[in-house]
């Protein structure tokens, strides 16, 4: 029987596992924390056909159901190596696996400011995930940082908690439209446009942010979305066709080395939404079915 390795249990990952169940595939699920990806850090989805609003994380949670359901097993482990002979030998902290085909599924890593004190203040004062972390800020100011859809998911979400949300955007919004016109009726939420944040003051936690305009917000928390890149380390020992950070693959989802496919946000293309991730995981695992 054929064999399948899935790096990542996303929503792209967990439909290639589907399809490739259903194909008669033997697949391996692996997933270094939970099941769920972005999702998981999303508080209400309302353009995914089939629910006019439902949490991420009960999203993803159904998802999973029906993966193990199948008889799935997702393995919770982290892959350091991947590698190809004949076959491609896929290198975890636990073992070692061999497979026909790889599906590369591992989804993005938030994008940091590069400020001084940033990393040391993650979980003292700076987020990436306001769903995780909100509420320790419940009745407190607060800062989201980024003008697209997740930053105005955050700061919607945020002003149900906190006292005062404060939008950074560089330049202008780019969120959709409704986004927008919720944030507007929003009265504890305020849109700061044209601006970086330049400094952060803190002690132990962060006490305030200072922008280049020389304003300095009194916020407690500072949730940062203003996207991610995909972390591929584990492919170094492969010849894998990249472009900005991105894998570059084909209409059938498969990367410059023969067998290797890449569904979800770590390959390159114009959108990245929760349907577009589980299409990519559905036609690669077709892709794969057809070289039998």
């Amino acid at each position: 029987m054929r064999k399948c390795i899935i790096i990542g249990a996303g929503p792209a990952g967990m439909n290639a596992a589907l399809y490739l169940k259903r194909a008669g595939i033997d697949v391996v699920l692996i997933e270094k924390e939970v099941p769920g990806g972005e999702m998981l850090k999303t508080n209400k989805i309302e353009n995914y056909l089939g629910f006019e609003s439902i949490d991420g994380g009960e999203l993803a949670l159904k998802m999973s159901k029906q993966i193990k359901d199948l008889g799935i097993k997702i393995m919770k482990d982290k892959v350091l190596k991947v590698t190809k002979n004949d076959k491609f030998i896929v290198e975890t902290e636990k073992e070692k696996l061999e497979a026909d085909y790889v599906i590369v599924a591992t989804g993005r890593t938030p994008r940091k400011l590069g400020l001084r004190g940033e990393d040391v203040l993650t979980g003292k004062g700076i987020s990436y995930c306001a769903v995780c972390d909100g509420s320790f800020y419940r009745g407190k100011e607060v800062a989201v940082i980024g003008g697209g859809d997740a930053a105005l998911t955050e700061a919607l979400y945020l002003s149900d908690l906190c006292a005062k949300v404060y939008v950074v955007v560089r330049h202008d919004l780019r969120a959709n439209e409704v986004l927008q016109s919720r944030v507007k009726v929003k009265e504890n939420i305020i849109v700061l446009k044209n601006v970086n944040v330049s400094k952060l003051d803190f002690d132990e936690r962060l006490s305030s942010i200072i922008l280049d305009d020389g304003k300095t917000l009194p916020v407690s928390g500072m949730f940062i979305a203003i996207g991610g890149m995909p972390q591929l380390n584990f492919l170094d020992d492969l010849d894998v066709m990249m472009k900005n950070g991105y894998i570059v693959t084909n209409d059938k989802m498969e990367s410059s080395v023969k067998g290797l496919y890449a569904v979800g946000d770590v390959r390159y293309k114009d959108y990245y939404q929760i349907v577009t991730a589980v299409s990519d995981g559905a036609v690669a695992a077709l892709s794969i079915k057809e070289e039998g």
